[in-house]
């Protein structure tokens, strides 16, 4: 029986690439465009007053400036990691891969032109049992 073990390789995936994701498939680029959009508009959203009708400040307004006693630290980005199971078609390959899909969101407070999402791919490596140990388990087998 193969084994399967986790590479500590990362790879970059291309814009052409295909993501299988539970039961939906994303081109790379769309993807990219589909986590951006999200993450934008939940960052844009607005932090009510509980004593007031008015609105507070947006979310990423709440977080670009951090107060440590006298020092004020104005941050330029904001930066979010996640890493999801799943499959990946690459150009050129045979087939489809599985492994980590590892999704970094970067999104500038400064300007949003500068935000970035870069997908990057930790395949699953499968080793092939030795043929001396497939002849064992047949013999094993059939006794």
């Amino acid at each position: 029986m193969p084994e399967t073990i986790m590479t500590d390789k990362f790879i970059p995936l291309d814009c052409d690439d295909v993501v299988l994701l539970g039961k939906d498939t994303f081109k790379v680029s769309r993807l990219k465009d589909l986590v951006e959009q999200h993450i934008k508009q939940r960052l844009q959203r607005c932090i009510y007053e509980s004593n007031s009708l008015e609105p507070g400040v947006s979310i990423v307004e709440l977080f670009s400036l951090i107060s440590l006693a006298e020092h004020q630290i104005n941050l330029n980005e904001i930066q979010y990691n996640y890493s999801i199971n799943g499959y990946v078609l690459r150009l050129g390959s045979q087939g489809w891969q599985k492994g980590k899909l590892k999704i970094e969101v970067c999104i500038s407070v400064i300007d949003s032109n500068l935000n970035q999402v870069y997908l990057e791919f930790h395949p699953e490596e499968i080793t092939e049992p030795d043929p001396l140990l497939d002849d064992i388990y047949k013999i094993l087998s059939e006794n």
